[in-house]
Protein backbone atom coordinates (compact mmCIF):
# COMPACT_ATOMS: atom_id res chain seq x y z
CA UNK A 1 0.00 0.00 0.00
CA UNK A 2 1.18 3.34 -0.87
CA UNK A 3 1.43 6.10 1.32
CA UNK A 4 -0.70 7.81 -0.79
CA UNK A 5 -3.60 5.65 -0.35
CA UNK A 6 -6.08 6.10 1.79
CA UNK A 7 -8.54 2.75 2.38
CA UNK A 8 -11.16 5.01 3.37
CA UNK A 9 -11.17 7.61 0.66
CA UNK A 10 -12.91 5.31 -1.51
CA UNK A 11 -16.21 5.08 0.82
CA UNK A 12 -18.49 7.92 0.38
CA UNK A 13 -20.72 9.39 3.48
CA UNK A 14 -23.78 8.33 2.40
CA UNK A 15 -23.51 4.26 2.72
CA UNK A 16 -22.18 4.57 6.20
CA UNK A 17 -24.91 4.50 8.84
CA UNK A 18 -25.15 7.13 11.14
CA UNK A 19 -23.30 7.42 14.31
CA UNK A 20 -25.25 8.05 17.63
CA UNK A 21 -25.88 12.17 18.80
CA UNK A 22 -22.82 12.75 20.79
CA UNK A 23 -24.31 13.28 24.58
CA UNK A 24 -24.08 16.40 26.48
CA UNK A 25 -22.13 16.42 29.19
CA UNK A 26 -23.69 17.58 32.30
CA UNK A 27 -22.42 20.40 34.72
CA UNK A 28 -20.41 19.65 37.42
CA UNK A 29 -23.07 19.75 40.53
CA UNK A 30 -23.01 22.97 42.35
CA UNK A 31 -23.95 22.99 45.88
CA UNK A 32 -27.04 24.36 47.24
CA UNK A 33 -27.18 27.73 48.34
CA UNK A 34 -28.18 28.29 51.80
CA UNK A 35 -28.18 31.28 54.46
CA UNK A 36 -24.94 33.41 54.79
CA UNK A 37 -24.33 35.56 57.95
CA UNK A 38 -22.76 38.54 57.27
CA UNK A 39 -21.10 40.34 60.47
CA UNK A 40 -18.93 43.69 60.72
CA UNK A 41 -16.12 43.26 62.94
CA UNK A 42 -13.11 45.58 64.49
CA UNK A 43 -11.81 44.23 68.02
CA UNK A 44 -9.00 42.47 67.83
CA UNK A 45 -7.64 43.59 64.27
CA UNK A 46 -5.71 46.45 64.93
CA UNK A 47 -8.42 48.55 64.48
CA UNK A 48 -8.94 47.35 60.76
CA UNK A 49 -12.49 47.37 59.37
CA UNK A 50 -13.74 43.70 57.76
CA UNK A 51 -16.68 42.20 57.17
CA UNK A 52 -17.05 38.20 58.01
CA UNK A 53 -19.58 35.98 56.27
CA UNK A 54 -19.84 32.77 58.26
CA UNK A 55 -23.07 30.38 58.45
CA UNK A 56 -24.19 26.24 58.55
CA UNK A 57 -23.94 26.41 54.98
CA UNK A 58 -20.17 27.68 54.71
CA UNK A 59 -19.22 25.50 56.86
CA UNK A 60 -20.86 22.34 55.56
CA UNK A 61 -18.63 22.84 51.78
CA UNK A 62 -15.77 21.37 51.14
CA UNK A 63 -13.04 23.82 50.80
CA UNK A 64 -12.73 23.86 46.79
CA UNK A 65 -16.56 25.79 47.17
CA UNK A 66 -15.84 28.07 49.82
CA UNK A 67 -12.10 29.04 48.06
CA UNK A 68 -14.44 29.78 44.47
CA UNK A 69 -16.56 31.73 46.19
CA UNK A 70 -14.50 33.88 47.89
CA UNK A 71 -12.23 34.18 45.18
CA UNK A 72 -15.39 35.82 43.30
CA UNK A 73 -16.33 38.44 45.98
CA UNK A 74 -12.92 39.61 45.90
CA UNK A 75 -12.98 40.48 42.16
CA UNK A 76 -16.58 41.49 41.81
CA UNK A 77 -16.32 43.40 45.39
CA UNK A 78 -12.72 44.61 44.23
CA UNK A 79 -11.49 44.14 47.55
CA UNK A 80 -9.19 41.55 49.66
CA UNK A 81 -10.17 38.78 51.83
CA UNK A 82 -8.94 35.49 53.45
CA UNK A 83 -10.35 31.90 54.18
CA UNK A 84 -10.36 31.92 58.34
CA UNK A 85 -11.05 27.94 59.61
CA UNK A 86 -14.56 28.21 57.97
CA UNK A 87 -15.36 31.96 57.70
CA UNK A 88 -14.74 33.91 54.65
CA UNK A 89 -13.00 37.82 55.93
CA UNK A 90 -13.40 40.65 53.09
CA UNK A 91 -11.50 43.50 54.13
CA UNK A 92 -13.23 46.69 54.77
CA UNK A 93 -17.12 47.02 55.68
CA UNK A 94 -18.43 45.28 52.86
CA UNK A 95 -21.80 44.23 54.42
CA UNK A 96 -24.08 46.24 52.26
CA UNK A 97 -22.03 45.55 48.70
CA UNK A 98 -21.64 41.55 49.79
CA UNK A 99 -25.32 41.63 50.77
CA UNK A 100 -26.04 42.19 47.37
CA UNK A 101 -23.57 40.03 45.63
CA UNK A 102 -24.83 37.17 47.42
CA UNK A 103 -28.74 37.41 47.05
CA UNK A 104 -28.05 38.07 43.12
CA UNK A 105 -26.29 35.20 43.40
CA UNK A 106 -28.91 33.10 44.90
CA UNK A 107 -27.93 33.22 48.79
CA UNK A 108 -30.09 34.72 51.73
CA UNK A 109 -28.61 36.65 54.26
CA UNK A 110 -29.28 37.85 57.71
CA UNK A 111 -29.59 41.87 56.45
Amino acid sequence: MSPDSNPFDKLDGQSLPPGPPPRPTPPPAKPKLGKIILQYERAGRGGKEVTILKGQWLESQEMRWREALLKEMKRALGTGGMLEDREIVLQGDRRETAKAWLVKAGFTTNL
